[in-house]
């Protein structure tokens, strides 16, 4: 291990220029762990954190799943401990906290050992029956590959070797401008701009405020840039003027805390500029934070929403909140970790064109943390493929002029993948537009996840379409299914045979094989060709040769994406009854049955869900969009009274009513029977005393008007939802008994 004046005098020659510094300590979990004390006791004046599964510094390690935590902080030293596991998500947010001059101090395994070694990470990608200590190391063997090529990675081995390419180690990297240290510095003043992009974006953003409505403000950047801090600054000035109604929104509150620290610094510097004394709290009330969710429901009035991480935010939701509210910021990182900028750059721009016309767009280039060209920037992008983007839409026109027969839908070898560096950015590149919240752990699950398999339309060397699929279900114990149907066992990777089983009430459906689509996307540049459902025949094709049963795809319910799955052979086979809590829509299943055991599934669950959809449209989902209702019910078989019978195809009907008695099913979930049972049986019950006036009345309010139980709790007297909800599930088991009586 190098001395203390080797490590200071490294720290020192990337302070200099405004870079971070990468230690790459690679051996033993003991030598790996002394050499991070010692370079703490060589730097012991700089801020810093452990990121560790042990103890390794005299204070406490912080575990690894809190690596979104430092999310805004500001470190000179991070010390991450790989012997742990590796989550790429965590790398990507943690190594972002620190700021120009700072250290990343990375402990790993020997080179030679690390991709042989179980990594305790890998958990959240294995999904079962695999476990993690089985699964590929695709991941790992990449992300060595990315940093043995680094010329600016520090290697330091047990053995004592140590490389490091001399131009970066003593060399100003050319064309950049001499770092200001005392910009760097951690007395900044946060209540100013740092940069003239930022004072460029606040400016703009006060501009949104004070100027014409339906003239919205998109601000990009990379990580580090100060954007979230811009949207603080012009709230606090905005504050400061008075009478302002501002309303913030993100994917989650810990993405504003940036945003309300520079808000609050603007007012305090107010305050002492003033002469009283140094408090924000008064100001900071007129900076209101809702969720997404939140906003559409309640919809409170704002002279200005600021919408900060807009690219972890579905696109319908951000329409809505464009329809809705006349001054708006929408702030996103192009690469980042609640969702990716440049797919929201995509497909929001059209919707803006349309909605406003007169939008403004506007790019922070300028990093704030660090200096221009940072060497663990890079670092970052390149292993996690934050720069991942489809090919250039020229190259994917002229292929597609060379070969007017269009591409062939092929499978791909991840292990080959893995050598092609170049189709997998494209790929990943594509996925990154598929979905709002692509994230760095998905590069793991589409190099190692055990279950998953990759179909791509590839025409002249440059992919145009992708699908990713999953295999799930296959589940032969029938303990395990009755488990999933009770709610009380929730394998990791299966949502198609978990919900059709908990949430439609069929439980043999774990027993099926399903290929679930995860994602499918065509290059915005070949779209409308038909080249989504070429990639969907092609799966099609593998399906009947491997014997599966049913194809399918969950996703958040809109008339777009109905009409585009029902196009392409798929029908809805369940919606779900509440809101995603992210998304702010209904999550809704469709199926296309392969063989003649998936045909008579989807059709028990075409079956329940046209009975069900009556009471659940004036119950949970009365709030569902009335298009969106419209294309279910135009798609769904025509209804037909659904008789209470004492078996149906999915089992005894008693068996699911007892499950929620017994409180394994939701109420939600067991709505459509409960009120049949309620109609059929509830005169007999109170005739014969088995339950008294004011149950029945609990059973008609709860069961049949569809109230809230939050509102019926008070009004029947019972100490909150839970403890009404229990008693819904007593009284109901009484009226069961009743009818078994009846109808032995």
């Amino acid at each position: 291990m190098p001395d203390a004046q080797w490590i200071r005098d490294r720290r020192e020659s990337a302070r200099a220029r405004g870079h971070r510094l990468t230690l790459w300590l690679r051996g033993s979990p003991a030598w790996t762990a002394d050499g991070a004390r010692r370079i703490v006791a060589a730097l012991p004046e700089l801020d810093r954190v452990c990121l560790a599964e042990r103890p390794i510094l005299a204070e406490p390690s912080r575990p690894l799943r809190s690596a979104t935590r430092l999310l805004g902080l500001d470190l000179d030293l991070l010390i991450l401990d790989v012997h742990g596991g590796f989550d790429p998500d965590g790398f990507g947010a943690a190594t972002g906290a620190i700021r120009g001059g700072g250290l990343l101090v990375l402990l790993t395994p020997p080179v030679a050992e690390w991709s042989r070694l179980p990594d305790p990470q890998a958990e959240r990608i294995a999904v079962w029956p695999f476990e993690p200590a089985g699964l590929s190391h695709r991941f790992i063997a990449r992300l060595i590959t990315v940093l043995e090529s680094d010329p600016t990675v520090v290697r330091i081995d047990q053995d004592g070797a140590e490389s490091m390419t001399a131009s970066v180690a003593g060399a100003r990297v050319p064309n950049t401008p001499p770092y200001d240290r005392h910009r760097q510095s951690k007395h900044t003043d946060p209540a100013h701009p740092f940069t003239p992009d930022q004072a460029e974006a606040v400016a703009a953003i006060l501009k949104t405020a004070h100027g014409r409505a339906r003239r919205p403000l998109v601000l990009t950047a990379h990580r580090g840039r100060g954007k979230s801090a811009a949207l603080g600054l012009a709230a606090g000035r905005l504050l400061l003027e008075g009478g302002r109604r501002l309303v913030v929104t993100a994917p989650r509150r810990e993405a504003v805390e940036t945003l309300y620290r520079h808000a609050e610094a603007v007012l305090i510097e107010a305050e002492r500029s003033a002469g009283r004394p140094h408090d924000a709290s008064t100001g900071l009330q007129s900076l209101v934070f809702h969720s997404p969710a939140e906003l559409l429901e309640h919809e409170p009035k704002a002279d200005l929403l600021l919408v900060d991480e807009a690219a972890g935010i579905p696109a319908p939701l951000l329409t809505a909140l464009l329809e809705r509210y006349g001054r708006l910021v929408f702030a996103s990182t192009v690469h980042g970790y609640e969702g990716t900028g440049r797919g929201f750059e995509i497909r929001f721009r059209d919707t803006l064109d349309r909605l406003t016309p007169d939008w403004r767009a506007l790019t922070l280039d300028t990093p704030i943390r660090w200096a221009v060209d940072d060497p663990l920037e890079r670092l970052v992008f390149h292993a996690l493929l934050l720069d991942a983007a489809p090919a250039i839409p020229e190259a994917v026109l002229e292929a597609a002029g060379v070969d007017p027969a269009g591409p062939n839908a092929q499978w791909l070898d991840r292990d080959a993948l893995l050598r092609d560096d170049s189709t997998l950015r494209e790929l990943f590149g594509l996925l990154v537009l598929a979905h709002y919240q692509t994230r760095p752990l998905d590069l793991r699950m589409l190099l190692d996840g055990p279950n998953v398999r990759l179909l791509v339309l590839r025409q002249a060397g440059h992919l145009v379409g992708t699908l990713l699929v999953a295999e799930e279900g296959g589940m032969g114990d029938p303990e395990l299914r009755a488990a999933i149907f009770r709610g009380r066992r929730r394998p990791r990777g299966h949502l198609l045979p978990q919900t059709l089983s908990a949430h439609a009430g069929l439980p043999e459906a774990p027993s099926r094989r399903y290929w679930r689509v995860i994602r499918i996307v065509v290059h915005p540049a070949m779209t409308g060709q038909g080249l989504g459902r070429r990639l969907l025949s092609g799966l099609e094709q593998t399906a009947r040769a491997e014997r599966i049963d049913l194809l399918g795809a969950g996703f958040g319910a809109t008339t777009e994406l109905l009409e585009f799955w029902h196009a392409c052979g798929f029908v809805p086979a369940q919606i779900g009854t509440s809101r995603n809590a992210a998304s702010g829509e209904h999550a809704v299943v469709v199926l296309r049955a392969i063989s003649e055991a998936g045909e008579q599934l989807l059709e028990e669950a075409q079956r329940r869900l046209t009975g069900s959809l009556p009471v659940w449209l004036a119950g949970p989902l009365r709030e569902l969009d009335p298009e969106i209702t419209a294309t279910l019910i135009a798609i769904l078989p025509t209804p037909e009274a659904v008789a209470f019978a004492p078996h149906t195809a999915s089992g005894d009907w008693s068996f699911e009513l007892n499950a929620f008695v017994t409180g394994y099913r939701t109420l939600e979930a067991s709505l459509p029977l409960l009120s049949t049972l309620t109609h059929r049986y509830l005169a007999d019950a109170l005739s014969t005393g088995r339950i008294d006036r004011r149950e029945s009345a609990l059973l008609v309010a709860a069961l049949l008007q569809y109230h809230p139980l939050t509102g019926l709790a008070r009004r029947f007297r019972e100490q909150g939802r839970e403890v009404l909800l229990a008693r819904i599930r007593e009284v109901c088991g009484r009226l069961l008994a009743r009818a078994s009586e009846i109808r032995p």
